[in-house]
């Protein structure tokens, strides 16, 4: 399944706290608050507290705040599909009117899932939209899937078409408040007939043991559509066991006008959902190198050039926020593109070890386990970062730099789930009398 291959930011802090993000509340509720008591790390008490010099801003919330992909437009989204959009200025955070709904419906292994999609349409045109469906919030005869989460954009310039948008459905519930979505089906939506059509080929498709079409077929991301060519470069794991626990996964590229025709492997055993393109045109993406290593590479007209060699395992010691490589061990960053590192200077680290990683290469966050607390790094890559404990830091969600460099995270008020506390923290370390 693609829960094998997921390998996004959000790693979790340990491993009963991955239900916070679960999408229904009454498994998060049974999690935290069974026989064993609470899960969550206690805090140092002297420093629970040193995080507040740094928070600009805070507002209460009933659901984090995830970002959308117009600068400084953010969206909630409620568990019976509501949909909410804000946009955020500083430390000002702003309600703002969607600009419509569209009903699509998809089709999924037979089954025919519906959702009321919202979508915000900016001045230049990008438009950006969220749907949900659960057999909790609709009627629909749906049996093999019981959550589907739909993503409404523009269609990449060569694939447009007046009337019509790209929308991308997740199935994974787990992933209801990250920000690196991985889709597993893709549609042409024409709003005029309210059909939509699948843009890339799902011929030979094998079924999982729940009976549903298997989900790491042809699974695309956000930043994959938004750097598509004439073509699309997907990811696929459609060459492996479907039960294999070794992550291995190519990137294809689509046949033309999006049929998938050829079915080529263009990159094979690639270790991340990630690539871009350099500038001669080359895709650059991260290759496994034998047991216990990886690489960069750059491919072009079939040729894989080296550009630098890794060791140690990709998903243990290695995290990456865009383009960027966080050594976990070493706290070292990496930019595949540009080759620029540094390494972050923190301060009272307590054995700080990161589960999770955002950054824009000049502010950083992090999150992870000091001393067996839970803790947050904030900071710039160019002097010292602040590490700050407190048993609430086990459940962020969400981390995104704002355009001022400033860093928004939504933190669970609970272990519930209930509500959320919307924070912006600067990242310029503060002087302490």
């Amino acid at each position: 399944m693609k829960k094998g291959y997921i390998i996004t930011a959000v790693v979790v802090l340990l491993a009963v706290l991955v239900m916070v993000g679960v999408f229904l509340r009454d498994d998060i509720r049974q999690v935290f608050t069974g026989d064993e008591g609470t899960t969550a790390p206690p805090a140092i008490a002297t420093d629970s507290d040193g995080y507040v010099m740094m928070v600009k801003g805070s507002v209460d919330n009933a659901e984090p705040m995830l970002k959308t992909d117009i600068e400084d437009l953010y969206y909630t989204m409620a568990r019976d599909g509501s949909v909410s959009f804000y946009q955020v200025k500083g430390t000002q955070i702003t309600q703002v009117p969607e600009s419509g709904t569209f009903e699509v419906t998809v089709t999924c292994t037979d089954q025919e899932i519906p959702a009321s999609v919202h979508y915000y349409t900016a001045e230049d045109g990008t438009v950006t939209g969220y749907g949900l469906f659960t057999t909790e919030n609709s009627d629909a005869e749906v049996y093999i899937y019981d959550y589907a989460f739909f993503r409404l954009m523009n269609l990449p310039a060569s694939y447009t078409e007046d009337g019509a948008y790209l929308v991308l459905v997740d199935t994974t519930k787990e992933d209801f408040y990250s920000n690196d979505k991985v889709y597993e089906e893709n549609f042409i939506y024409r709003i005029e007939s309210g059909e939509t059509e699948n843009i890339l080929s799902t011929d030979n498709r094998a079924y999982d043991n729940t009976g549903a079409a298997r989900a790491d077929y042809s699974m695309l991301t956000e930043d994959a559509v938004h750097r598509c060519g004439e073509n699309f470069l997907f990811f696929s794991a459609r060459q492996y066991h479907l039960y294999t626990e070794d992550q291995n996964m190519d990137i294809y590229m689509a046949g033309g006008s999006g049929n998938n025709r050829d079915n080529n492997r263009y990159i094979q055993d690639v270790v991340d959902f990630y690539f871009n393109f350099d500038e001669e045109g080359r895709v650059v993406c991260l290759k496994r190198n034998g047991e216990n290593g990886f690489r960069i590479i750059a491919v072009a007209d079939g040729t894989e050039n080296v550009i630098k060699d890794f060791e140690g395992d990709y998903h243990e010691n290695y995290l990456r926020s865009g383009d960027w490589l966080l050594n976990k061990n070493t706290l070292e960053m990496y930019n595949i593109m540009t080759a620029q590192s540094v390494t972050l200077s923190v301060s009272n680290t307590n054995g700080f070890a990161p589960d999770l990683f955002v950054t824009d290469g000049t502010n950083v966050f992090m999150r992870g386990l000091s001393n067996n607390m839970a803790a947050i790094v904030l900071g710039k890559t160019d002097s010292a970062c602040g590490c700050y404990y407190n048993d609430m830091f086990a459940r962020v969600f969400a981390p995104a730099v704002l355009s001022d460099g400033s860093v928004m995270v939504s933190v669970s008020a609970d272990l519930e789930g209930s509500s959320y506390s919307v924070k912006i923290f600067g990242t310029e370390q503060q002087a302490v009398n």
